[in-house]
């Protein structure tokens, strides 16, 4: 039925693909019926316009698996060539893989609604974990692309303090693609891991925000120049203490591998452990990076630089790097920039760095260089421990790491860190500023050669990378070499009126050092150090004219003495005369030698008046020591003092002998000895005194010690083997605070006790008096309860004090014990 009419067709219900329908074609004045199927008119008027992935049984409910649809979809564009594949405005949840495999196929989605899940527009829910979701390979693949879409993960775990995220895997893995695919206007909320590139350059990523825990961004193996722009990392599914400082423990915004000249611009995060982090892979690692204008807040490190020989170019940064929600205090061992590797090169035009615990730019490793045109650094040092704002690190042996500021770098920390880091083979070199008129600013030199800063305050000059000249602010100038090997070193005064001139002198003539200046009579002090000696054809030295103090070098006539005195034309009536050391130096009667003439070294700070002896350790060796005079006395104890007489040993802390002959504190510290001569070896016969204390804030027996601690062989009343001590304590205890009682309540405890120990400390025992629960002797009233005990100590070897207060008391507990002591 060629021309038949259609009211002549047959009735269907419905029009499958096999169904004919009606078609009138007219040409000219002829016009004629035609039928075809619906097959064939479906794929007439669809030709190449794309597809749409409910045509092949996507659901877009939210609950229904639609990847195998939407793989279903992709081969099927692939047979016609590629095209557009459509998302309609719906929830698709991705339960399996799909993949793109050497077909150019757009996705392209209805837009999104940003927020913490699906709203309007096009999502993409992945619900499971072990698989990638999008797969984009082969290079017939280049040239696809993923635009105005979003992507919503579910991470189940409770948001607590041990927060983590599922272990999703990339949302998108682009492959040997060997070329460019495309991501427009994409949010991922709540993803773990977001676009993986490798082996496919020309990547362009545009319009990417979202919410990525562990991994924005990472690029491997992108030989031809990459693009990321307008990137924006928030907290769009939730802000929560715990997730967010987990992404900056944790987290990399972008993270960049072997990658050939990637183009950033306009990029924010917030929350991560590090902005840019340039690592490596068995490639390489990545050059020629240019970042255009980026802001990192909330970051341990804005730019992290793991990889030998990185190198690139920074626009504009600004970095913010405080723990997230804490009041402004710094993320720990934050940095703006932190450079761990090898021969990187990285130039910055403008640098901001705020909050950083403690350096700003932190460069490790070895032969590293960065150039800054401008630098601003505001609230690092966070934990006042001096850090600079650039710490350079000592690269040993191996090339030097340099800092180059193209102008001086502006500091704003309320801690007043330096510039840079003492203590470093690194450079810094900065341009100088162009100054007023009266103090104009320089930049003169090279690298080995020129002036430059070592620290705030501070001007040296170096030539062929020696210094050979410093002056800080307070007017110290040394020449010759850096401090403390220099030749020559002068010191301006506070109030600039006297000076020293030198002068050569012509041939035949002397050399002249002279006292110049305003006043009218300058003297010349000449000081040697330690046992230097000045040497004057005179034996006096003294101020012309008289005026003020004067001390005196007075030589003597054989058989007399020669003297250090406050001379008689001193101004003053009475004038003292002191004998001061240097830093920690002893003040010593002797020289020091190693041998009995002068004694071994003494301590730091200690006195040693004591001019006679037999051993060389018959010293004021302890730390703060003193002998103060008499014969053959050791203090060696910090702290200890022998007063005088011979023979006497304070060899442990605190220890004091007051004169005698012949005593020994016995390694008990915070005691006295004294005797009158020995049987047969030091201290055998000896009279004694201890101090112990203890504070106890309960009803338990607490141990009186010498230093308040927990008993030992050093801080307790100790006997030595085969000794006998007969011992008369008297104990006071006063309540000084406490939930319970008054302050200021009182008790006292005279009692008596003989001890003696054998062979050993377990072989120690009390032959009388002492006793386990001994009430006060005098007492108030509140403090009647309170108990002493006197036993035998056999793990230590003497006796136990040991105090019982009240519960919710506080008691301080001081013993004063004599002893007269026998051993043998």
């Amino acid at each position: 039925m060629p021309d038949a009419r259609i009211s002549e067709l047959p009735v269907a219900a419905t029009l499958g693909d096999s169904d004919l329908a009606p078609l009138v074609q007219t040409s000219g004045a002829i016009t004629e019926t035609r039928r075809a199927s619906i097959t064939q008119i479906r794929n007439a008027i669809l030709a190449e316009r794309g597809a749409h992935v409910r045509d092949y049984g996507a659901r877009g409910d939210g609950t229904t698996n639609d990847a195998p649809a939407i793989q279903a979809a992709v081969n099927d564009l692939k047979t016609k060539g590629g095209g557009t594949l459509y998302f309609g405005p719906k929830v698709y949840r991705i339960a399996s893989a799909i993949t793109v495999s050497d077909a150019t196929i757009r996705f392209q989605g209805a837009g999104f609604t940003e927020g913490p899940g699906p709203g309007q527009g096009t999502w993409l829910q992945i619900a499971a974990t072990g698989f990638t979701p999008f797969t984009f390979t082969g290079v017939s693949t280049r040239g696809a692309a993923v635009s105005d879409i979003a992507v919503r993960q579910n991470h189940t775990n409770p948001i607590n303090a041990s927060w983590t995220p599922n272990a999703f895997d990339y949302v998108f893995r682009v492959e040997d693609c060997l070329g460019g695919v495309d991501f427009d206007n994409v949010f991922l909320c709540a993803i773990n891991k977001g676009i993986y590139c490798r082996n496919s350059g020309r990547l362009d990523i545009r319009r990417l925000r979202g919410q990525i825990f562990t991994a924005g961004v990472e690029i491997d193996e992108c030989f031809d120049v990459p693009r990321i722009h307008n990137l924006h990392f928030w907290t769009f599914l939730t802000a929560d203490n715990n997730v967010v400082r987990w992404q900056q423990a944790n987290g990399d915004a972008m993270i960049f591998r072997r990658v050939d000249g990637v183009f950033i611009d306009q990029a924010f995060v917030l929350g991560y452990r590090s902005m840019f982090r340039f690592a490596s892979s068995t490639a390489g690692n990545t050059t020629k990076f240019y970042i255009g204008q980026a802001y990192a807040d909330f970051v341990k490190y804005a730019v992290l630089v793991e990889a030998n020989g990185t190198e690139g170019q920074i626009g504009s940064l600004t970095s913010q790097n405080e723990l997230y929600n804490s009041g402004g205090a710094a993320l720990a061992g934050s940095n703006g920039i932190c450079v761990n590797a090898a021969n990187t090169r990285i130039q910055a035009a403008n640098l901001r760095i705020d909050a950083v615990q403690d350096n700003p730019i932190a460069i490790g490793g070895s032969g590293n260089r960065l150039d800054i045109f401008s630098l601003r650094c505001v609230r690092f040092n966070a934990q006042n421990n001096g850090a600079a704002a650039i710490s350079i690190a000592d690269s040993g042996g191996n090339p030097p790491n340099a800092v180059y500021l193209g102008s001086p770098a502006l500091l704003e920390s309320g801690n007043g860190g330096p510039v840079v880091n003492s203590g470093t083979n690194g450079i810094l070199a900065t341009g100088a500023p162009a100054g007023r008129a009266a103090r104009p600013g320089l930049t003169v030199g090279s690298t080995d050669t020129g002036l430059y800063l070592p620290a705030t305050g501070v001007l040296a000059g170096s030539a062929g990378g020696v210094e050979v000249l410093r002056a800080t602010a307070a007017g110290a100038v040394t020449l010759g070499a850096m401090p403390g090997s220099h030749a020559l070193e002068v010191a301006t005064p506070g109030s600039t009126a006297n000076r020293l001139l030198v002068t050569g002198g012509t041939t035949g003539n002397a050399v002249t050092l002279q006292a110049a200046g305003a006043d009218a009579n300058i003297g010349i002090a000449l000081t040697p150090k330690g046992s230097g000696l000045v040497r004057l054809a005179a034996d006096v030295l003294t101020a012309p004219g008289g005026s003020g103090n004067i001390a005196r070098l007075q030589g003597a006539a054989t058989g007399n003495p020669v003297a250090v005195l406050a001379d008689t034309g001193s101004a003053d009536g009475n004038v003292g005369l002191a004998l001061v050391t240097k830093g920690t130096g002893a003040l010593m009667a002797a020289i020091p030698d190693g041998t009995a003439a002068g004694g071994n070294a003494r301590g730091t700070n200690a006195v040693d008046w004591q001019s006679n002896r037999s051993f060389a350790n018959q010293a004021a060796t302890g730390n703060a020591a003193t002998i103060s005079g008499g014969s053959g006395n050791i203090a060696a104890g910090t702290f200890s003092t022998v007063a005088g007489g011979n023979g006497n040993a304070a060899n442990s802390g605190a220890s004091w002998v007051p004169g005698g002959q012949q005593a020994y504190t016995r390694n008990n510290i915070h005691r006295g000895a004294w005797a009158a001569g020995r049987f047969i070896t030091d201290g055998d016969a000896q009279a004694g005194e201890f101090l112990l204390r203890r504070q106890a804030t309960d009803a338990t027996a607490t141990r009186l010690t010498g230093d308040n601690g927990g008993p030992n062989t050093s801080n307790t009343l100790n006997l030595p083997n085969n000794g006998t001590y007969l011992l008369r304590l008297m104990v006071l205890a006063r309540q000084t605070g406490g939930a319970a009682g008054t302050a200021g309540d009182s008790a006292g405890w005279t009692v008596e006790a003989l001890v003696k120990r054998g062979a050993t400390a377990a072989a120690t025992s009390l032959v009388g008096g002492g006793g386990a629960s001994l009430a006060p002797t005098y007492s108030d009233s509140a403090a009647a309860a309170w108990r002493l005990a006197v036993a035998a100590d056999t793990t230590n070897g003497g006796v136990a004090l040991s105090g019982t207060g009240e519960a919710n008391k506080t008691i301080n507990w001081v013993a004063r014990v004599l002893s007269v002591e026998a051993v043998g």
